[in-house]
């Protein structure tokens, strides 16, 4: 009788919180992507990207519906948003986050932002991004290939679509982590909204929480072979005054930090690299590979330490130099003081070992 009794209490228990809390598939909207920007009459703008299911799956079918509301906080303007719908709103489904441009112009992406590192049911795996000319604009935008809601995004970020050295993703939790840990900045991908694609080709810096610097698109791609070791590459370089285009195909980066007593500190990087050539004005089987190496090696070098050289001149550091100082020293409380002091007397020294693998499939 005691075991009967402690079942029927644990079903009882069981059909009550259902009553209470669970919502059927049928009842709930999937948010699948959230932005924030500035509003006209309150600080939060927020728009909510609502995947509506649909049997049909072909390019160009996927069915979504954008929610806008603003109010005083991000908490307070999603709840107003759900008297415009008539289904609960589900975030476990929310993969990507945006900020709209101005909204990053003018106020810090920490505290802001809170709602989003609080909430049990934002996944902390969702994508982050800033959004051009803003957020509503980005996750409304509906690329006629895009089959499912949202995916014409979200592929991009996870790996799963396409391959660009222009593109860094970046996850929320690795963006609080940023935030948070002393001794690397935040950086953000930018996305651009174009009427029926999306254009994602360069970073923003960030120092702390505001906005400092924003890379061109060869310098993502660059800041994405030192802090990420991307081996999907391009470069130009001159070969006997004609442009030759050169492709990685393998890449690896590592540096080590030397503080001697007395003297410069100096951050040594080294970098191998294979490449080969992808589009040539010239022939290019008969010349020096080797002479073809040492071109390559030196125009990353000269890449390279341009944009170290252009984080350091800004006082930022988005490669985690600082992060690495800290994990190799013992001092405490006192290390990251002392890598804020040394930071701008670095000097860096790059070298860089480039095997050339081929010409491609002609001669």
């Amino acid at each position: 009788m005691h075991r009967a009794a402690k079942t029927l209490a644990i079903l009882g228990m069981a059909l009550a919180f259902a009553g209470c809390g669970f919502k059927d598939l049928d009842k709930r909207f999937f948010v699948i992507a959230v932005g924030i920007d500035e509003g006209k009459t309150a600080p939060y703008k927020v728009s909510l990207k609502l995947a509506i299911p649909s049997p049909k799956t072909e390019p160009g079918e996927a069915k979504f519906q954008v929610i806008t509301q603003e109010a005083e906080t991000i908490a307070e303007a999603v709840r107003l948003a759900k008297s415009k719908v008539d289904k609960e709103f589900d975030f476990g489904h929310a993969q990507l986050i945006v900020i709209g441009k101005a909204f990053s112009d003018d106020h810090e992406l920490g505290h802001s932002l809170d709602w989003f590192f609080r909430r049990r049911d934002i996944q902390m795996i969702s994508y982050m991004g800033i959004g051009v000319p803003d957020a509503e604009a980005v996750i409304k935008t509906k690329p006629l290939s895009e089959r499912l809601p949202g995916n014409g995004l979200i592929l991009p970020f996870s790996k799963e679509g396409t391959e660009s050295p222009y593109l860094v993703p970046v996850h929320l939790f690795d963006y609080y982590r940023m935030w948070k840990y002393k001794g690397k900045d935040p950086f953000l991908p930018v996305i651009k909204s174009e009427p029926e694609t999306f254009i994602i080709e360069n970073v923003v810096i960030l120092k702390g929480t505001k906005k400092k610097l924003e890379l061109s698109p060869d310098e993502t791609s660059i800041f994405n072979q030192l802090a990420r070791s991307y081996p999907r590459f391009a470069m130009k370089a001159q070969v006997q005054n004609k442009w030759v285009t050169f492709t990685g195909t393998r890449l690896k980066v590592s540096y080590k930090i030397l503080t001697p007593a007395g003297g410069t500190p100096e951050v040594r990087f080294r970098v191998s690299a294979e490449v080969e050539s992808e589009d040539a004005q010239r022939p290019l089987f008969d010349l020096s590979w080797t002479q073809l190496e040492r071109l390559v090696a030196a125009e990353m070098k000269d890449q390279m330490l341009a944009l170290l050289r252009k984080f350091q001149q800004n006082g930022v550091d988005p490669i985690g130099l600082g992060l690495h100082y800290r994990a190799t020293r013992h001092q405490g409380d006192a290390e990251y003081g002392k890598w804020q002091e040394i930071y701008p007397e670095v000097r860096f020294s790059m070298h860089v070992q480039v095997r050339f693998k081929g010409t491609g499939v002609i001669k």
